[in-house]
């Protein structure tokens, strides 16, 4: 499938979920706005006929006189605390009966607590907590007088005849429920299971958006195994073609150097036969030289690295490793020299992987240099770190692509151009090298225009 396509189908697949999410969401809110309003709606209509009872009762009781429903005035304090003004004494007990009876016919069936304002104390008195339970229909249970069983009658029998609520009535309890300025007989009603009577009744809901959001961070999940799998499958690609260029190229040259050396003639011309005996000789090191770099990522990549450490003063090692990289290179002009501010300094470190590393890091720097390459490596220390730097003069990398060049096969873009030859192994086999020593290498653009490759060491405990 060609990029664009896998683009296109990313943008609508990725479009087609937001706005699905985005639908359900929608929805949501409407659920939870419409829930929250039949039951503002159900709990005014429940308190206003509570208020209501309350006045008619006291009228036919008392001899008051009849007030209209639409003066039982219910107020919102909060999102679960109601105050209703009567205008007139409240019974507790009566408004308890009341309270249970209205809710139980609209079916609110949660648990809620009431309270009455004291003139006198200025606070709510004859607090009392009703659960949940005692609000939903059961049979009636013989020989109990709970309020949400009593009717009016039995109630205020209860008042007036039994003395333990005579007792009672004289013991105002105080409450917690916030008091209201504007009225002077009223009761307050406060629902602390709201939230959760709000949650029941939208679980359907929540279970359907987990659900969705479920299946949006798999999709998610999808789409980015579908992205890095279309990039290593570039990168694959790229890395046979750079393969198979790279093996092509002085297999036939040895292949042009063989059938010349096979022509009896060639021996009458010692020079030139000397020529192709030294560009078989070039080009089967190069062959060499690749394949001991996969054979090396291999290793890597199959075992886990095991390193042998080893006590290593840094100048005398980097020294002697700048010597062996100019006589593998077989005549490349370039310029390497070591500037240290440090007279001794000692790490633990593997000699072979850390020779390595250093000759992948200036290989690098001649490689990617359109000019006579110059490497400057300075050996610096702060109070816990030795940090090497690798100067060069070479082509610079773009800021963009400075945190890849240290995966697997991974070569800056140069369009159709391949100039510079390798695998893209170089960095990731130093990158590798020193994340199991515990060290940290970074790169970062010169003076020079060219590239610094910082390495921070840690130093070795004496």
């Amino acid at each position: 499938m060609k990029r664009n396509s896998i683009g296109f189908v990313i943008i609508m697949a990725t479009v087609s979920v937001v706005g699905i999410l985005l639908i359900q969401l929608f929805f949501l809110k409407n659920s939870y706005d419409l829930n929250e309003k039949q039951f503002h709606q159900m709990a005014t209509s429940a308190l206003r006929s509570v208020a209501s009872q309350i006045n008619d009762y006291n009228r036919k009781v008392y001899g008051h006189p009849s007030r209209p429903t639409e003066l039982c005035e219910v107020e919102q304090i909060s999102n679960n605390y109601y105050v209703v003004n009567v205008n007139d004494v409240i019974d507790p007990k009566l408004l308890e009966h009341f309270l249970a009876s209205e809710f139980k016919k609209r079916n609110l069936n949660m648990s809620f607590e009431y309270g009455i304002y004291d003139c006198y104390s200025g606070k709510m008195v004859y607090g009392n907590m009703l659960n949940a339970d005692s609000l939903r229909t059961y049979p009636k249970p013989a020989g109990k007088r709970d309020t949400c069983y009593c009717s009016a009658e039995e109630i205020m029998y209860d008042k007036h005849y039994n003395k333990e609520s005579k007792k009672e009535e004289k013991r105002k309890k105080v409450c917690t429920l916030p008091t209201y300025e504007k009225y002077t007989y009223y009761f307050g009603v406060h629902f602390p299971d709201r939230s959760q009577y709000n949650g029941s009744r939208l679980m359907t809901w929540y279970l359907l958006n987990g659900i969705l959001f479920f299946v949006v961070i798999f999709f998610g999940y999808a789409l980015y195994v579908i992205i890095k799998q279309k990039q290593l499958s570039e990168i694959q690609k790229n890395f046979i073609n750079n393969l198979t260029h790279e093996f092509k190229t002085p297999i036939a040259s040895i292949d042009l150097a063989s059938k010349v050396l096979s022509n009896p003639e060639i021996c009458r011309q010692p020079e030139r036969m000397a020529e192709y005996v030294r560009i078989v000789g070039s080009q089967n090191h190069r062959l060499a030289q690749h394949v001991e770099k996969l054979l090396q990522m291999a290793t890597i990549e199959k075992t886990k690295l095991q390193l042998n450490l080893e006590r290593v003063e840094l100048n005398s090692f980097i020294a002697e490793s700048i010597r062996e990289f100019r006589n593998s290179q077989n005549g490349k002009v370039y310029q390497v020299k070591l500037e240290s501010s440090c007279q001794e300094a000692f790490i633990l470190a593997d000699r072979l992987h850390f020779s390595n590393l250093i000759y992948n890091v200036l290989d690098n720097a001649i490689k990617y240099c359109a000019v006579e390459a110059d490497i400057v490596i300075r050996l610096e220390q702060n109070k816990h770190l030795y940090v090497v730097s690798f100067d060069d003069n070479g082509i610079g990398i773009p800021k963009a692509f400075r945190k890849q060049i240290f995966n697997r096969f991974y070569r800056i873009p140069t369009g159709n151009v391949h100039d510079v030859k390798g695998f893209g192994l170089g960095l990731d086999y130093v990158q590798k090298i020193v994340k199991r020593h515990g060290w940290h290498i970074h790169v970062i653009e010169n003076s020079r225009k060219g590239s610094t490759f910082i390495l921070n060491i840690k130093k070795a405990m004496l």
